[in-house]
């Protein structure tokens, strides 16, 4: 699978406390090496379009 953010995203993710931001690079990298492990849950973003959202 293939992962982008929006320069939005990075500068929001920045405002996070750090222990925030660790939380979600050990989510990011949990996704990384099993994109389908059962504590992940996706929402497809539209019908049309193969985006998704990634719940932790």
């Amino acid at each position: 699978m293939k992962s982008s953010v929006t320069k939005t995203f990075r500068k929001q993710l920045d405002r996070l406390p750090a222990s925030v931001r660790e939380q979600a690079e050990k989510a990011y990298e949990l996704w990384r090496g099993d994109p389908y492990h059962n504590s992940l849950q996706f929402k497809r973003v539209s019908v049309n379009a193969n985006q998704f959202i990634l719940f932790v």
